[in-house]
């Protein structure tokens, strides 16, 4: 009777149950409020706009669509022709929405779907790369990464424009680690595809599937050593860029010979992003790693980070594939965010994957091999960010630090992330000391047990506070109901000539009324408006010459010498109403 083979089949089959289990309980807590009618300015506010707008001309991109006023095509806030953002994106969005209806779940569900998605292809990566142990590790922590989760519910300065570069990054490189194990070139052609996808969701960082695949080469090629990389070749490389290249062609050509101008102008801003400082996201070098990057990996960041440079080490001893892959991932994104001027806390989302794996690759190596080393590493890791307080990023505004010239000012801010990394080191290496001490006795076995034991509880806890992070995402259900309502009457009963001048000051309430009411909307208080409120009296008299029918909607009790259109009230929760009332502004008072 074949034992091994039924133990091997017992384990895949365990393997294949945790992950299911890992993607079902991620789905349906991701699914909790998703549809809240809150839609964030940014960035959610311009894609969803956008993306509703593609319903009507699936290949004209646009923000304004009935622009009743005059705009440059330079100011993306406020444009007729929208290509701020490539069109992968807000074609899913469009998708979703000729499926499910105008609403924010379908506006969020492609995100939804792509954390399973991206959960999978961690796991398959991981495990190709380590061992499925790895493989179950990293997929539950990216499954729950309450970053992410507030990305997919559009709470953060990031959407499914992020989400989707994750996704097909993650493609490419799954398609890339394949390329090299099998030498297939069909592979490395879907990769350049999937690469090619990624760009047009959110342009050049997509680029680091080619930047892994160059250094898997260059490190083959200079080290001689067939087992780091069998198969790659130069050519190999070559073939994936131009499948990339192959892919974007077609969308660059349409936009230059129908949106020249606002095509260049977005090209130019992106590149502007490496020596400029653009929309005021300038910040100094350490920003990303003291600010940013907490964000992504709460709790359990500096541990992280301690088992990210003990695989550097290891990886100059070895040169193996599995953490030349991680390490070209995950440092080929941060370092290029690093010494870029312009700096935003979700450019780094497409190192999430890469780091995770790494530090589950440390965890699965202390229990698997029973070796000291990641054994110490992991316990000193879990040890070091219990023992000395922090974990949470302290600056709260991007604007805080414009003008300071201190060299690290991040780093002493957040000094919490270099005490932790210090302890970290102290207790690793006190744990070193320890096995110098015992290996050559019989206390070594039970002793390590011991430490291996401890950090998985520590880990346990943790891992239960990271879930806890994801559930009060979905716990937040933001809801905006008086432009749901009030939008879905507007869109029945007024005219499609109709342009709204909306009072309501919280900053994109205007992008609400346009969505839900797909009627082009002016907010005349905005503090990002440099001139000060919108002077809508005159501006209506434009709107009107351009053929627009002007009409002010207030949800304040100021009195207006216009005469009363539509008047009503909403239910906004907690027994509380809110009234709104559309004035049409006439030639005179």
């Amino acid at each position: 009777m074949n034992f091994e083979g039924f133990r091997l089949n017992s384990e895949s089959t365990l393997v294949k149950i945790v992950l299911l289990c890992i993607l079902i309980a991620a789905g349906v807590l991701v699914l909790r409020n998703l549809g809240h009618s809150g839609i964030t300015y940014w960035d959610e506010g311009f894609h969803a706009v956008v993306a509703r707008n593609l319903t009507k001309h699936p290949l004209k991109f646009t923000l304004y669509d009935q622009p009743w006023l005059p705009y440059d095509y330079k100011g993306w806030g406020e444009n007729h022709i929208w290509l701020h953002k490539p069109p992968v994106g807000m074609w899913t969005i469009w998708i979703s929405h000729l499926i499910f209806g105008i609403n924010t779940f379908a506006l969020r569900l492609p995100s939804a779907i792509s954390l399973g998605v991206t959960t999978w292809l961690t796991f398959r990566i991981a495990s190709d790369l380590f061992d499925k142990r790895a493989g179950l590790i990293a997929a539950f922590l990216q499954a729950f990464n309450p970053f992410l989760f507030e990305s997919i519910h559009g709470y953060r300065y990031s959407d499914h424009i992020d989400i989707a570069l994750l996704l097909w990054v993650q493609v490419s490189c799954w398609f890339l680690l394949r390329a090299i194990r099998t030498g297939k070139r069909k592979n490395y052609i879907l990769s350049g595809v999937a690469m090619g996808v990624a760009y047009l969701s959110k342009s050049y960082l997509a680029l680091i599937t080619f930047g892994i695949a160059l250094v898997v080469w260059a490190v083959s090629w200079y080290t001689g050593r067939s087992n780091t990389a069998r198969k790659i070749k130069i050519s190999d490389v070559g073939l994936q860029l131009l499948a990339a290249i192959a892919t974007v062609a077609p969308w660059v050509i349409y936009c230059l010979i129908y949106y020249r101008k606002e095509f260049l102008w977005e090209h130019k801003r992106v590149l502007d992003h490496l020596n400029t400082d653009v929309e005021s996201w300038g910040a100094s070098w350490d920003r990303p790693l003291f600010d940013y990057m907490p964000l992504f990996y709460p709790v359990f960041y500096v541990a992280l980070v301690a088992a990210v440079l003990c695989l550097i080490v290891v990886l100059f001893k070895r040169w193996e594939l599995a953490e030349l892959f991680v390490l070209a991932w995950g440092i080929g994104v941060i370092v290029p965010h690093t010494l870029a001027q312009t700096k935003t806390p979700s450019a780094t989302m497409i190192a999430v994957p890469p780091l995770l794996i790494c530090f589950a690759a440390i965890i699965s190596r202390a229990w698997q091999r029973r070796d000291w080393i990641y054994t110490s590493i992991w316990v000193a890791g879990m040890l070091a960010i219990t023992v000395i307080t922090g974990g949470r990023t302290l600056v709260k505004s991007r604007d805080q630090f414009d003008g300071l010239k201190r060299f690290a000012p991040f780093i002493e801010t957040n000094f919490w992330i270099v005490e932790q990394l210090i302890g970290f080191g102290v207790l690793l290496t006190i744990f070193a000391g320890v096995y110098m001490l015992v290996r050559h006795r019989n206390l070594q076995r039970w002793i390590w047990l011991g430490i291996r034991t401890t950090a998985l509880i520590i880990a346990l806890f943790y891992a239960g506070r990271y879930v806890h992070a994801a559930y009060k995402v979905t716990e937040r259900n933001s809801q905006v109901p008086l432009y749901e309502t009030s939008g879905q009457r507007l869109q029945r009963e007024m005219p499609e000539n109709a342009c709204f001048f909306l009072d309501d000051e919280r900053v994109g309430a205007h992008f609400d009324l346009m969505y839900y009411a797909d009627r082009s909307t002016y907010q005349i208080y905005n503090k990002h408006r440099k001139e000060g409120p919108r002077d809508f009296k005159s501006q209506a008299e434009i709107a009107r010459k351009a053929g627009a029918i002007p009409y002010l909607f207030s949800v304040k009790e100021t009195v207006y010498n216009y005469p009363l259109f539509i008047e009503g009230r909403v239910d906004i929760g907690n027994g509380k109403m809110q009234q709104y009332r559309v004035f049409e502004i006439t030639e005179t008072e």
